[in-house]
């Protein structure tokens, strides 16, 4: 083998490095743009928040591209009835879970009850590997005769801030974020009046579930307090002009 052969062999191997290199750094680029970070949220509760009539819908219409929002609320839940429902939503592997019952919960059992119950759910959804967000429970857009809500009450002392005070408690024992949708809405509702507050509702005689306008209204109350709550959700919530 004469010089300049054996010179040639021996720079092969280096010929190479720059090949090689653009070669992983490509697979490196296509790799990473086909693994962009993502984000799904999951939605569980009662009428309030499904999809035919609940702020669930224009609330995932609020996500930008890459985020993903599951609604598993169903009409006339409890914790009870969408236990499975629960488990099918975990499955999904959700990043964050938002819970909110209690309307037709206060129909069946008090508070204490519901806090269990209520406890229960934010356990399973940990022990899932999703993190739970609680929310007390919309109100009812009911007036007394001076143009402030009035909530109802069940058997003298089920009533929705009662089941709002227990979901707080909750949500404080177990170190979750909370947001207080029942008192944030009566006081929204207490501030625009009767007349106003009558846009939201679902017909006229539904003084519960939503129009478009009136859901639209309340999922913008819930990001206004998710965006403090779960500030890392906030890059994925698009702005509103």
């Amino acid at each position: 083998m004469g010089p300049s052969e054996s010179h040639n062999n021996l720079m092969t191997p280096r010929r190479l490095i720059i090949p090689i290199l653009l070669s992983l750094w490509f697979v490196f680029t296509v790799s990473a743009a086909g693994d962009e970070k993502k984000v799904v949220i999951g939605l569980i509760g009662d009428s309030t928040v499904a999809t035919t009539y609940g702020w669930g819908p224009p609330f995932a219409l609020r996500f930008k591209e890459g985020a993903a929002v599951l609604n598993f609320a169903r009409n006339g839940a409890t914790l009870d009835s969408l236990s499975k429902k629960l488990d099918a939503l975990l499955a999904e592997k959700p990043d964050y879970v938002l819970v909110q019952f209690g309307h037709n919960d206060m129909k069946r059992y008090g508070a204490e009850a519901y806090g269990q119950k209520l406890s229960g759910y934010v356990e399973r959804i940990r022990k899932a590997g999703s993190k739970p967000v609680v929310l007390s429970s919309v109100t009812r857009r009911n007036f007394d005769d001076k143009g402030r809500i009035a909530p109802r009450v069940i058997e003298g002392d089920r009533t929705l801030p009662a089941f709002a005070k227990v979901a707080k408690a909750v949500s404080r024992k177990a170190k979750v974020p909370f947001i207080d949708l029942n008192s944030i809405s009566i006081e929204h509702h207490n501030r625009i009046g009767p007349e106003a507050s009558a846009a939201y509702n679902f017909n006229e005689n539904d003084k519960t579930h939503f129009s478009p306008e009136g859901g639209a209204a309340t999922a913008d109350l819930i990001l206004k307090e998710l965006r403090a709550a779960v500030p890392e959700l906030v890059p994925w919530i698009l702005s509103r002009n």
